[in-house]
């Protein structure tokens, strides 16, 4: 593998960081709306049920999105979870059923009844001083919780579509909706501005975790909040201002099949 340098790294992101990555990636979904809350509310559900093959990924949120009716934010506050679930009825999707998908819209509904948008509700407890988003994560996982008397075990499937960092979870999906609304065009969405992409954290998944042990970039064994910590503190190194941008560079050489 060629040394990691700033330069090889831009080369990296310069190739897959363009529009042509949105059509074969489940940030397609988000892209096809114009409205804010439409945007979130089908970014959140995307990143929930992104894991897995990219395909199966894709062929599952068509799914979802198809019952929307163009408007996932409406959908979602309109959303009755004892007389809508049947409209789910049979829906599974590796770890999670049917009753996930149904508790998860739900919760979303409800954030947009009290709070407006989705950004409104996470900048609710967002603190400038922090060192990156993690505090403001948990906070936004925890309102969401809140809507259904939940314990995990419970809601089992629920906290697997919505995990927590306060718990070590690397929350790889979650830490790629931040990314969708934060980090700028053409693939990223830039919806929130009111925070810098300099407190993100990369969306750790198998592909960046295998990189990033390559390159040297995290010594940790375990793929959990703080190795997803310090490959970002690590890739700060090569801008400061927006380490996350590297995920391109990572997650699209790991897709590649050539490192």
């Amino acid at each position: 593998m060629p040394q990691l340098t700033k330069k090889y790294l831009a080369e990296l992101v310069e190739t897959y960081e363009i529009p042509d990555f949105i059509k074969d990636d489940p940030v397609q979904f988000p892209h096809n709306h114009t409205r804010q809350e439409d945007i979130e509310v089908s970014a959140l559900i995307s990143t929930c049920f992104a894991y897995g093959s990219r395909p199966k990924i894709i062929e599952t949120l068509k799914y979802i999105h198809s019952h929307f009716n163009g408007s996932p934010a409406e959908f979602a506050k309109n959303f009755d979870i004892d007389r809508d679930a049947e409209l789910f009825k049979g829906f599974i999707y590796r770890y999670n059923q049917e009753r996930d998908l149904v508790q998860l819209i739900y919760v979303i509904g409800q954030t947009l009844k009290d709070y407006g948008t989705l950004e409104k509700a996470f900048l609710k407890a967002y603190n400038p001083k922090d060192k990156n988003i993690k505090q403001s994560l948990t906070n936004f996982v925890n309102l969401l919780r809140s809507y259904l008397p939940c314990t995990e075990e419970r809601c089992k499937g629920l906290f697997h579509l919505l995990p927590n960092p306060e718990g070590g979870s690397a929350c790889k999906r979650l830490n790629l909706f931040l990314k969708w609304m934060v980090r700028k065009k053409p693939v990223d969405l830039n919806l929130w501005k009111s925070i810098p992409a300099n407190k993100l954290i990369i969306p750790l998944d198998t592909h960046v975790a295998r990189i990033s042990r390559k390159w040297e970039l995290t010594s940790r064994k375990t793929d959990d909040w703080k190795t997803a910590e310090e490959i970002t503190e690590n890739l700060k190194k090569f801008d400061a201002s927006d380490p996350v941008k590297y995920d391109f560079a990572i997650f699209g050489l790991g897709i590649s099949g050539l490192a």
